[in-house]
């Protein structure tokens, strides 16, 4: 019985760490690419709180600036790679919006402070997120704050600064 006791303590053991030399480690994220961006949108729908959310297809990068101007049409973000390993595990990255002041006053009126986001990336792989000015209601100038967090742990976070 002492055996086979040690046995299953040293399985146990073994699996446990086979299991943590796998384990995804991300340790922070790299800004590749940031400003203006000129893309396709496709299959627009609004989301629950009214902002129109669309695939973008054939994505070009126009400017690298941290200003955006205030104007239907425009769209900025920044490209990202998370840093860690194993690469190409896909893991998910909560990024959130953060509004200047009183943030958008949507015709629903209910306002929005803030927007999440959930983003499907794999580690070390180029990501896109960026965001486009539909309506007027969300051209809102001052700082926009996008934060990036793996599980409750945030990444990083960088400021656009929309100017009318």
């Amino acid at each position: 019985m002492a055996k086979r006791l040690k046995f299953c303590a040293a399985l146990l053991f073994l699996t446990l760490m086979t299991s943590l030399a796998s384990a995804q480690e991300v340790r922070g994220i790299e800004i590749v690419e940031y400003g203006l961006y000129a893309v396709d949108k496709t299959d627009c729908k609004r989301d629950a709180q009214g902002i129109e959310r669309c695939d973008r297809n054939n994505i070009r990068h126009a400017a690298t600036t941290w200003t955006v101007p205030a104007n239907i049409g425009v769209e900025f973000g920044l490209r990202y790679r998370i840093v860690g390993r194993p690469r190409n595990a896909k893991i998910s990255i909560r990024r959130v919006w953060l509004l200047p002041g009183g943030g958008f006053q949507p015709p629903s009126g209910k306002s929005i402070d803030h927007i999440d986001r959930v983003d499907a990336v794999e580690i070390g792989q180029s990501t896109l997120m960026s965001y486009g000015f539909d309506d007027a209601w969300e051209l809102v100038p001052g700082p926009w704050v996008v934060k990036f967090f793996y599980n409750d742990r945030e990444l990083g976070q960088r400021t656009f600064t929309v100017v009318k």
